[in-house]
């Protein structure tokens, strides 16, 4: 982003003409969208955490660094010698200091175990295409694209850069492409589509095989591409036989014509088209397979890595490692230690890290007895009340973050972290505006930390002087640090911030023709060896490792609806609100309630999208303060009333309620009703889909 200043004060942001994120490409204006406007608001906001923190007497008190480091240093000790450090998670969000924070806790420390994004975020998606691609994310080649289908993922609204949703807009300009968007809500992407499928939530995966049905009936897969380069393509297809797209309108509700229209659509435009899920699937119960069934399209039209299509993303250059560069060794104090086994939930005998959901459980058991955070919000992403319970129960609690949420008010240290304007910044990629090339990014800090907050890299030096492991952090700033990373490129920090981003090398489409892919075969894996690592897992699970079709059912994969609990719920994402991370931004919630047409409303929680079908008859109107019910709890939010969501399911934004930062916790946190139990069983996701009943309360809205 590029800053404007004023008497040394932050006063307008805007993006950077041509950069790979911000932009739509070379020559092309760079803009911000509502969140990234909002870190200003974030950084000057008067309830910002802007000094450390310690807990003495069972309460938190203001401290001066030197002193939360030495309490710090001296807790992690004790805990080491007490339970050792195997038994200390991390939890980790997406910080600037990632590297400085794995080489502190996991690498120096020794912690072994963590929580990442692909048991809160993108499980099934990712873990899928690993399983059939060999790497952790598929990404589009949107701008070059002559068909999209855009599967659970509202791109104009929630994406990963400004080139996402200007690709979208440039393909269905100049390529006269055609947008599909699957998904049981009108988003702001479905505004922009071609055809909007209000499909039935969690059915995905049929409709994927029926689609694969027509296809392969119809004669129109890439057969070299399926012949040369896949395994298992007789077992996909033993595995659509039979899926008739009349089969999955009975389960789907979208019309048979309809699915053979975007089937011969989608195949007779490759390579140029693809078929793209995201959370809208991860999040669901039965999520990996529903995500393997969409990802096996791709491989079945051969889209894979070709223009147009999904992309294998790449810098196509490393970075050098200043460690190595100074001698320095760091040491992989993590290796080898114990990991928890929990025999009710099969994948976590077949991963190192911990599934959100179950560190409750873990904390219960022993396995845990503490953990530090940075820059993440555990208690909005599953199983709130018993993760509450977990952290009082934790005999050290470590947080890096910018406001009062629940982990910094149940913390023993708070350390507050700058925010991006306050702090060096370098990134490489990666999926961006140039479809064929790799870049660095860098910008420096452009105003002085507010009170007394810390660069993250000066917080991970000053925590591991004080330790003793201060060799490791020899650098005096992160900038520094970075700056020795940009040797490896010909480049310095200054120069690279100056510029802001720098296009470093070319990476070609097909990578897998010199490369291969990075699976057990080689190849695009419909399915798998029988000895690969996943096959046991699946084994365990009862299910195939080729693509099927599994429903919710109760007992595996996810809770059905009934008498009493009769709608399906979920949370999502919205534009103007980020990750829990904007819900205490005065200007955030303001833009959200105006969206909606509730700004006359003082509330400024969250709200309940409901159809009319299903409002009506429980006497319900937009402004009404409402009950969702569900086997295991209750949450009460305000209705918004609207043809914009599919009838039978419901929705509202995640981030919110009496657990989050919102300085008065109004609106639901959906995860309040979430359990143990509500989880991917491939993945160890959180599953967050409920049957609930929703109910007017009396009274006054």
């Amino acid at each position: 982003m590029e800053v404007t200043l004023e008497n040394g004060e932050a006063i307008d942001l805007t993006g950077v003409d041509g950069h790979p994120k911000a932009s739509a490409g070379e020559g092309r204006e760079g803009t911000l969208c509502s969140k990234g406007m909002a870190q200003l608001d974030k950084t000057y906001n008067p309830n910002r955490i802007t000094q450390p923190y310690i807990r003495e007497d069972g309460e938190l008190r203001a401290a001066d660094w030197d002193e939360a480091f030495s309490y710090a240093a001296d807790r992690l000790q004790e805990f080491a010698d007490e339970h050792g450090p195997e038994k200390f998670l991390r939890y980790q969000g997406y910080p600037i200091g990632g590297a400085w924070h794995d080489t502190f806790f996991q690498n120096i420390y020794g912690a072994p175990l963590r929580v990442g994004r692909k048991t809160t975020c993108h499980g099934p998606f990712s873990d899928s295409w690993a399983w059939m691609a060999g790497y952790g994310r598929e990404y589009p080649d949107y701008r070059n694209s002559e068909y999209m289908i855009v599967w659970g993922r509202n791109v104009m609204e929630s994406f990963r850069g400004q080139y996402q949703p200007k690709g979208v807009l440039d393909a269905k300009e100049k390529n006269d492409a055609t947008l599909v968007c699957i998904d049981p809500r009108y988003t702001k992407t479905a505004e922009v589509a071609d055809k909007w499928i209000p499909i039935e939530p969690r059915t995905d995966g049929a409709l994927a095989l029926a689609m694969g049905h027509v296809i392969i009936e119809e004669g129109l897969y890439d057969e070299g591409f399926v012949q040369n380069w896949t395994y298992g393509f007789d077992e996909y297809r033993d595995a659509v036989e039979g899926k008739t797209p009349e089969w999955a309108e009975e389960i789907t509700g979208v019309d048979a014509d309809v699915i053979r229209e975007i089937a011969i659509g989608l195949a007779e435009s490759a390579p140029r088209s693809f078929a793209f899920p995201w959370t809208g699937l991860a999040w669901q119960s039965n999520g990996f397979k529903n995500c393997q069934n969409i990802h096996a399209l791709n491989g079945l039209i051969g889209s894979v890595d070709r223009e147009g299509g999904t992309r294998m993303w790449s810098a196509g250059f490393s970075l050098d490692d200043p460690h190595e560069k100074r001698g320095i060794d760091v040491p992989s104090n993590h290796a080898d230690k114990p990991t928890p086994d929990y025999d009710d939930y099969p994948f976590q005998r077949h991963v190192r890290d911990v599934s959100h959901n179950l560190v409750p459980k873990a904390v219960e058991r022993g396995d845990l007895r503490g953990m530090v955070n940075n820059w993440s919000a555990p208690a909005l992403s599953g199983n709130t009340e018993e993760w509450l319970e977990a952290m009082e129960e934790m005999d050290l609690v470590i947080t890096i973050d910018a406001f009062w949420s629940a982990v910094a008010e149940r913390a023993d240290v708070v350390f507050p972290g700058a925010s991006t304007l306050e702090q060096p910044f370098l990134d490489t990629g990666g999926d961006n505006a140039y479809s064929t090339n790799g870049w660095a990014t860098a910008s420096d800090a452009i105003i002085e930390p507010i009170g007394d907050c810390r660069e993250d890299y000066l917080i991970y030096k000053g925590l591991a002087e004080e330790m003793g492991y201060g060799e490791y952090f020899p650098w005096d700033s992160g900038k520094e640090y970075y700056d020795e990373q940009l040797e490896a490129i010909g480049l310095s920090f200054d120069e690279l911030a100056e510029k802001s981003y720098e296009i470093v090398s070319e990476v070609g489409y097909e990578q897998w023709r010199e490369d291969g892919f990075d699976t057990e075969t080689g190849k695009f894996q419909f399915d798998l060896e029988p000895n690969d690592s996943y096959a046991a897992l699946a084994d365990e699970m009862g299910a195939s490792t080729a693509p099927e079709w599994h429903p919710p059912d109760d007992e595996h994969y996810g809770e059905t609806t009934d008498d009493e609990y009769p709608l399906l719920v979920s949370d999502f994402f919205a534009e103007q609100l980020s990750r829990a991370h904007c819900q205490a931004l005065p200007e955030s919630l303001e833009e959200y309630a105006d969206r909606f047409g509730l700004a006359y409303e003082e509330y400024r929680g969250n709200y309940l999208h409901i159809h009319p079908d299903d409002a009506e008859p429980r006497n319900i109107s937009t402004g009404d303060m409402v009950r969702v019910t569900s086997p295991d709890g209750e949450v009460e939010l305000m209705a918004h009333v609207y043809e914009g969501i599919r009838p039978g399911f419901t929705g509202m934004v995640s981030g919110f309620g009496e657990d989050s930062i919102q300085p008065d916790g109004e609106g639901a946190n959906l995860m309040d009703i979430n359990k143990e139990r509500h989880v991917e069983p491939v993945s160890g996701m959180t599953a967050r889909f409920h049957p609930v009943e929703v109910t007017p309360l009396g009274g006054d809205n």
